[in-house]
């Protein structure tokens, strides 16, 4: 399976340089074998704020549960100054589904 992280940043907050945001995103996954995905929509029942989109998305290419397993507990334990992050799994030839 593979893993979709979309940052949806918190009211105040807006990083709308690429570069700036990959950056702080590749410290804060550092350990994680994650992809940058560019922008993303979101369905807007998904997100915590009034819509504000594009998402910045990160993928995790075959992820073992393990590897969901510890991303969630991560994201618990140390969440992204000024984001969320929306976790979702995708699996060939269904929909994505939100695991966090």
């Amino acid at each position: 399976m593979d893993l979709r992280l979309c940052f949806e940043n918190k009211a105040g907050v807006r990083i709308d340089e690429a570069s700036v945001f990959r950056h702080y995103a590749e410290n804060y996954l550092n350990g994680f074998n994650v992809e940058w995905g560019g922008s993303v929509s979101i369905p807007h029942h998904d997100t915590r704020t009034a819509p504000m989109e594009p998402l910045w998305q990160y993928l995790i290419r075959d992820a073992s549960d393990a590897c969901r397993d510890y991303l969630k507990e991560y994201l618990d334990r140390n969440p992204m100054a000024g984001y969320f992050v929306h976790v979702y799994e995708c699996a060939p030839g269904s929909h994505d589904n939100k695991i966090h």
